[in-house]
């Protein structure tokens, strides 16, 4: 595994990142405004206690931004849909615990299936999936809840031109992230 040692802006690397709308945000944030790499030891920039692993699942605001985010979808979802004649407030009470059962009925299924694995990837294609057959479903119907599912398909959509900027970019930041080597 990579890590980067005493440098605070190395929290903004690209490969820090899962989803191409925060590496391209990470990227962009170290050239605009990150302190450079090759800033010298002992400035304020460089702390001794600081080390940041280089791995893809490493931004706490990423994981639990997009958990919370997938969840409150599944429990609009259920709250339009199967608790549609409760009062919305009390519907979206009622709704969050279905979510996060449904959230993770995909998650031991398949755990199940292929014990002893690493599922990870196989999981989150087969929840993204769902996600996106479900807002597919959801953006055709006359309630609310198609404002939900539009929005999620605009998040996938740019997160999809996202994608093909942070391609179209991949040799200056394998360069950026050269110069935060250990």
């Amino acid at each position: 595994m990579k890590v980067v040692r005493g440098i605070e802006e190395a929290r903004w690397l690209p490969s820090r990142h899962r989803f191409a709308l925060f590496r391209l945000a990470g990227y962009v944030r170290l050239q605009c405004g990150g302190t450079p790499p090759d800033q010298p030891a002992g400035t304020p920039a460089f702390r001794d206690d600081l080390v940041l692993a280089i791995d893809r699942d490493q931004s706490a605001v990423e994981n639990y931004g997009m958990a919370v985010w997938a969840g409150v979808t599944v429990a609009c979802y259920f709250a339009g849909d199967l608790l549609a004649r409760w009062p919305v407030p009390l519907a979206m009470l009622a709704s969050v615990p279905l979510a996060m059962i449904a959230l993770n009925i995909p998650l031991c299924t398949f755990g199940a299936l292929r014990p002893n694995r690493n599922n990870i990837r196989l999981n989150s294609a087969i929840n993204m999936l769902l996600l996106l057959a479900a807002a597919l479903y959801y953006a055709r119907a006359e309630t609310w809840v198609r404002f939900v599912a539009w929005q999620f398909l605009a998040a996938v959509a740019l997160n999809a031109v996202a994608a093909v900027i942070v391609f179209l970019l991949r040799g200056p930041i394998a360069r950026l992230e050269a110069a935060f080597a250990a």
